[in-house]
């Protein structure tokens, strides 16, 4: 299944590249329907960069992101909570996260979104279940989205300028592609590492309660 959904997105990034401004709508809405339904938009992330550039890509990827956060938050407070709570009763991650929800609401929405411990979506029906307001979830979300949104968007911007000029490149050229696609993991990475170990010291019962569970 995944599979099949990575190959929808490529066709459709394909499409939203040749669509124009109304292509924003689009991308908005598909990545907004992979978070709905807990699958991956990595590719959606990589390809907004390829085809906007990084500025307008990094945009494009953190509006995504919380449209998609405020899907499965809306959707869990106001529509889907019974189903939501049976659906998580035995989730120790979910719980745990539940729990430290109410403790400082502002600082756990950001450290969700940089760190990747738990899957955001998750994160976002999480917060629906708890009292956290909807300005605030909206707010910190959209903080918390922007490191990585922006990492995202660089690395698709790379890989959109080299595909762009061909195979005639010359070989520095591709080196410095390379070097700077290298130099996006790593701080991707490091972003990531920062987030879980904030988020540790801030609510290490999360951490403990990342493993995969049986």
């Amino acid at each position: 299944m995944l599979d099949r959904w990575s190959e929808w997105m490529r066709d459709s990034m394909e499409w939203i590249a040749q669509t124009g401004p109304a292509g924003w709508g689009w991308f908005i809405l598909l990545y907004a329907l992979s978070c709905v339904l807990f699958l991956p938009g990595s590719v959606l992330s990589f390809g907004a960069g390829a085809v906007y550039g990084f500025w307008g890509g990094a945009v494009l990827v953190s509006l995504a992101s919380v449209a998609g956060a405020l899907a499965n938050f809306l959707s869990t407070r106001y529509l889907l909570r019974g189903w939501m709570e049976r659906r998580f009763a035995n989730s120790k991650k979910f719980h745990a996260l539940n729990h430290v929800a109410t403790k400082d609401a502002w600082r756990m929405i950001i450290l969700t979104r940089i760190s990747p411990i738990l899957p955001h979506s998750l994160v976002s029906c999480a917060f629906g279940l708890s009292r956290v307001r909807f300005w605030r979830f909206l707010a910190a979300s959209w903080i918390g989205f922007m490191p990585i949104s922006a990492a995202y968007s660089y690395g698709g911007s790379i890989i959109g300028k080299a595909a762009k000029g061909g195979l005639h490149q010359g070989p520095w050229v591709w080196a410095l592609y390379g070097l700077e696609l290298v130099i996006t993991i790593l701080v991707t990475v490091w972003i990531t590492r920062v987030g879980q170990k904030a988020l540790r010291a801030v609510a290490p019962e999360i951490v403990e309660n990342s493993t995969p569970e049986k």
